[in-house]
């Protein structure tokens, strides 16, 4: 039991060593909410929504687009504070019609620059979860998250000036933790300019998932629906549900977990919750968001993993994603309004129902596909945009890593472990990445090891360097 108390002591203060800037997802999720769910803006609707999105997702297909001339991202000063005017004056537009000038127009250049600046500051955190290993990743976004919750939660019932004043001065407090948390990585983590020379074929197959899924949710829902208690309970749950499985070091939880549960809870919610709880606000909000939140963060681990593993540009793979996501979702809720209008409830059943096998298809052909986090997820590299003497992060590496553990039995954990010795990462390193104890790391590595064949560093590093042939 003492063994039990001192190792989370460790553990816990190690977490709550984690600046707080590494916040700054949720406070940006905080902001979204100030306009679209307190009921707190007066005329903005569900078409201002579609507008807002709308923006996001053309801003993310551009900056995706010309990323090999824009990134870094978090440190282009132009794109930085381009972001920073969008965002902040067009949260200023916003109020000033709504509370002011009246009127439509000034309302919806505000949405579109405040959407805009939106899509650049949601790349520049892309950029960041994909300078992580992706442990940290589930980590970090998971207490952003929650944080991000619990700001939602000081903001019901506050009066509508307040909230103004927070839609005015989050985006700046968001921006300013990005590159705060840039600044805290060690530089050979952090974003390069792309190189020449190398070929990557798109990861399709977790954009295919998050867009049919998020299509499903757009239709099964209509936007800015006030916040409910369910809303909070659902995102909540799931987070910390990754927050102690990532730092419980167990074998029950691994990235798999992760998506094992993402999707059936995001299935079920379709099947059983909301046509038997249609005229519950709360259960329906809690299935939801736990599902949506908990499929929304298995995808953010997938692409920050690619990034990781492959060096591929956050801002160009994450764009793309955020870019789809946005334009079917809005799809979905335009499928509904126009289904509420123009077509009879059977017809809506029916079509409902239709959505709901597709996504089943699609996850179960995909699943059964696609088993773990190390899977190329539908992407091929072709060339090699790293010099030798950057050999240990090259996207050759990682791919080697991942045939290694899958010829060789290794468990999720183990692989993990084993993509940080083949990065040349020390012991201590690894214990910091992966907030576990010395001797855990020391099991793993034994475990590899064994499983391997290999009685230390120089002979794993031998084998990790070797042909295909040898796997």
């Amino acid at each position: 039991m003492q063994d039990f108390i001192e190792r989370w002591k460790g553990v816990f203060g190690r977490v709550a060593a984690i600046p707080l800037v590494f916040m700054g997802v949720g406070v940006y999720r905080a902001w979204l909410a100030t306009f679209f769910r307190y009921d707190a803006f007066p005329t903005i609707g569900v078409f201002d929504y579609f507008l807002f999105e709308g923006a996001i997702g053309i801003v993310c297909f551009a900056l995706a687009f010309a990323a090999r001339k824009v990134v870094p991202l978090w440190s282009n000063r132009v794109i930085g504070r381009a972001a920073a005017v969008a965002m902040v004056g067009g949260s200023a537009l916003v109020v000033a019609a709504c509370f002011g000038m009246q009127g439509d127009a000034l309302k919806w250049v505000g949405l579109v620059c405040a959407g805009a600046g939106l899509g650049a500051l949601i790349l520049m955190w892309a950029e960041f979860y994909g300078s992580l290993n992706p442990l940290r990743v589930a980590l970090y976004h998971a207490m952003a998250i929650i944080f991000g919750e619990a700001l939602k939660w000081l903001f019901v019932g506050m009066d509508a000036a307040y909230l103004a004043f927070f839609a005015i001065v989050l985006p700046l407090v968001s921006l300013a933790c990005v590159k705060a948390s840039m600044r805290r990585l060690p530089s050979h983590d952090l974003p390069q300019k792309a190189k020449q020379g190398a070929s990557y074929s798109f990861p399709w197959k977790p954009i295919l998932l998050m867009s049919v899924c998020t299509f499903a949710g757009g239709f099964g829902t209509l936007p800015a629906q006030p916040l409910v208690t369910g809303n909070l309970v659902g995102a909540i749950f799931v987070c910390a549900l990754v927050f102690f499985g990532v730092l419980s070091a167990s074998k029950w939880f691994n990235f798999d977990t992760i998506y094992q549960l993402a999707f059936p809870l995001f299935i079920i919610g379709f099947l059983f919750v909301t046509p038997s709880f249609g005229a519950n606000p709360e259960i329906m909000a809690m299935c939801y968001d736990a599902g949506y939140t908990m499929l929304s963060m298995f995808i953010m681990i997938v692409l920050s993993s690619i990034t990781y593993r492959f060096g591929i540009s956050a801002v160009w793979i994450s764009g793309i994603e955020r870019g789809i996501r946005y334009i079917v979702e809005l799809l979905g809720w335009g499928l509904l309004a126009v289904l509420s209008s123009h077509a009879g409830e059977q017809t809506t059943s029916v079509i409902y129902t239709g959505v709901v096998i597709v996504m089943v298809v699609i996850f179960t052909a995909i699943l059964f596909t696609e088993r773990g986090l190390s899977a190329r997820w539908g992407i091929a590299v072709s060339g090699d945009p790293f010099s030798e003497s950057d050999g240990p992060s090259s996207p050759q590496l990682a791919l080697r890593v991942a045939m290694l553990s899958h010829a060789h039995d290794l468990s999720p954990r183990e692989e993990e472990v084993l993509q940080l010795l083949a990065r040349r990462e020390s012991m201590a390193e690894i214990e910091k990445d992966l907030f576990v104890a010395h001797g855990t790391i020391k099991a793993h590595i034994s475990h590899i090891y064994r499983k391997l064949g290999v009685h230390s560093r120089d002979e794993l590093h031998a084998l990790l360097e070797g042909t295909d042939e040898t796997v």
